[in-house]
């Protein structure tokens, strides 16, 4: 027991409070350490975070890349694919060009049989071609139009329209609506001098009204 005048520490208790100031210190410094520890976890967590932020952004990128990358692959080879294809079916119109000219130049002498033979083998590969997309450009009578007609000859005429084709001198074709060779024609073009006289006949009609 306390008694009002007695020492607070006395030779009997200095040890004990020696002991538990040193207990308390110990918990104190034990204290201020885990705060320190808490703080390094914490900036550890928030690195970590970054990290996986900056990773989930790589593979997000990569993952757009690589989709990007399989687009392109895909669009190259169906151009290689049109490419390749508009070629071959290029070399066939040549070959429809050529039979057509035999046609046009067979002598009356040559047997009916095979005459018949090079047209039937005609139209067996304008079939092939035609379901494979390829259509011919129907020129002959048409406005000229330099995206499907490329004109070879200008002919001076008063008896069709400017810019009619009077002739077609080489059919042109197209691949699923796009040109695969352009029709070359041969072009109305208006006789001046004509014109003169008519504007001339006229004028003369005009005056005499």
């Amino acid at each position: 027991m306390y008694f009002l005048g007695e020492p607070l520490v006395t030779e009997e208790n200095k040890d004990n409070v020696e002991d538990e100031s040193t207990k308390l210190l110990e918990e104190l410094g034990n204290l201020d350490h885990a705060e320190e520890e808490d703080a390094d976890v914490d900036k550890l967590l928030k690195e970590a975070l970054k990290e996986k932020e900056r990773f989930q952004s790589i593979a997000q990128r990569a993952q757009a890349d690589l989709v990007n990358y399989r687009s392109r692959v895909i669009q190259e080879q169906e151009e290689l694919r049109r490419t390749v294809k508009s070629g071959v079916l290029t070399r066939f119109i040549g070959i429809i060009d050529d039979l057509e000219r035999a046609i046009s130049e067979i002598p009356d002498t040559v047997e009916k049989g095979w005459h018949e033979g090079i047209q039937l083998v005609l139209r067996n590969l304008e079939n092939s071609l035609d379901i494979e997309g390829v259509k011919k450009i129907e020129a002959l009578g048409a406005i000229f139009d330099p995206y499907k007609h490329e004109a070879l000859l200008y002919e001076k005429t008063s008896e069709s329209q400017e810019g009619t084709i009077l002739n077609v001198i080489q059919n042109g074709y197209t691949l699923n609506d796009k040109i695969l060779r352009p029709a070359r024609v041969v072009v109305a073009q208006e006789d001046e001098i004509e014109q003169k006289q008519e504007d001339i006949n006229e004028e003369s009609e005009k005056s005499s009204d």
